[in-house]
Order: C-alpha cells, then structure tokens, then sequence
C-alpha cells in the first residue's frame, strides 16, 4: 500500500505521526515500533499454521480465556514452549503514572515469564535457568496442545489435538518473529492495544549496580533485554 493512500487509523497504530495530510498528501511516522494486533494476529497463525482463522480463533481464545481464568483465582498458568504467567506480588507504595503528572503508577498486575526455549528463541539471556525452567513447569495450570484440544469453542467446534499444536506453534512462532523485529504484539482487541488480554515487547533493561543477595557485596548487572507484557484491560479487572 502506498504511504499517501494510508488510513488514518492505520497511521496512528503503527506509530507515533510528524505530519499527516490524509488523501493525496504525504504521511511522515517516526520509528516507534509497529503493533500487531489481535485481528492480524490470527490471521498470521493461520497463514503460518495452514489451519482456518477460526481454528485460530478458538486456540488463542481458548489460552487466553484458560490464563484469564487461572490468575482469577490467584493461580498460575503457563503456555507450553512460552512462558508463564502469575499474579504479581508487590509491595505498597506511592507512584507516579508515566503518562500523567497525577494518579497512580501504571503497574501491571501480571508477571510474565520466558520459559528457556522462547528466550532463546529470542536470543536473550534466560537469566534463570534452572529457576526459569521450574517456573515453567510447576505452574498451576499447564495449556498445551491436549488443553487446547478438550477446550476450544463448543463441543460442536473443538479441534484435533494436531491441528491445537499446530495453532500454538504459529502463536509462539509469529510472536517471536514480531519480537525479535522490535514490534509490539496485542493479544487484546481488533484495534486497541490496550483492551483484552495484553500486550507483549521487548523491553532493554539498563546496566546497574545491585547486591548480592548472599553476601551483601555490590555486583555489576549488565544491561540486557527482557520480555515486557503489559496486562490489558479486560485481564486487569478480572485479577484485581
């Protein structure tokens, strides 16, 4: 598609705008990473999967809806071959949201961690190897491709157990391939990126000084880059 003929809403999604003239003028974006969202999400696990968009459709809802479900109940969940999720446990405090001089800090009630073979697929650091691996293992709820199978749509409409690996090889497959371009990935609604379920990024964490926490000696962290998922609406108010 030509960069004049763009929609607007096109535009907006895809980055922050310099100037735009809609119609025959010119649009200029700056680099800001692109999202995909849920709409293109599925129609991406179909092209990669050569399942049907529906199929598609049932799978991703079927993870999301079983996630959802689990940290209602203060449970956790993981994604085989992905990551896991869990409630977060912080402190109170006083914060600031980034976005407003007032208000709340904008704080995600969900952790989310790689499992080692996303990370490397990744090509980031696990960090935690052995840790990261037991996380993976010993959530509450396990969703793999025999979960999927039993819990996809109605009766009437659940998939074979090949064709529910089949779909969550491309999810785990398209997100990678957003990631690692550097572009957001929304698992949330057709156009906000911030409603449903969340949305996955990489994020870099800078180098810094920390302690030891056996010895209480400072330590040099090196900076590194880590998987970001921000909690969308409709997961937010069903954990808090």
């Amino acid at each position: 598609m030509s960069q004049k003929y763009l929609s607007r809403r096109t535009v907006l999604r895809r980055g922050a705008i310099l100037s735009t003239v809609i119609g025959l003028g010119a649009v200029t974006m700056t680099g800001q990473a692109a999202a995909m969202n849920k709409a293109e999400l599925i129609e991406a696990m179909a092209s990669e999967s050569g399942l049907s968009k529906a199929d598609a459709k049932r799978t991703l809802d079927a993870f999301t809806h079983a996630t959802t479900r689990a940290l209602a109940k203060g449970d956790s969940a993981v994604l085989v071959g992905f990551g896991s999720f869990s409630i977060s446990k912080r402190s109170a405090r006083t914060g600031r949201n980034p976005s407003s001089r007032n208000g709340p800090e904008d704080d995600s009630p969900v952790t989310f961690d790689p499992c080692p073979e996303f990370a490397a697929a990744l090509d980031l650091n696990p960090g935690k190897g052995d840790e990261a691996s037991a996380t993976c293992r010993l959530a509450d709820v396990v969703i793999d491709a025999e979960y999927i199978a039993g819990t996809a749509g109605r009766s009437d409409e659940r998939i074979s157990e090949d064709d529910a690996k089949r779909a969550l090889e491309a999810f785990i497959n398209v997100t990678t391939k957003a990631l690692k371009k550097g572009d957001r990935l929304s698992v949330g609604g057709s156009e906000d990126e911030n409603e449903g379920f969340g949305t996955f990024s990489i994020s870099k964490r800078s180098a810094r000084t920390g302690r030891n926490p056996q010895t209480g000696k400072e330590i040099q962290i090196a900076a590194k880059n880590v998987v970001k998922f921000k909690t969308g609406a409709e997961l937010s108010k069903a954990v808090n």
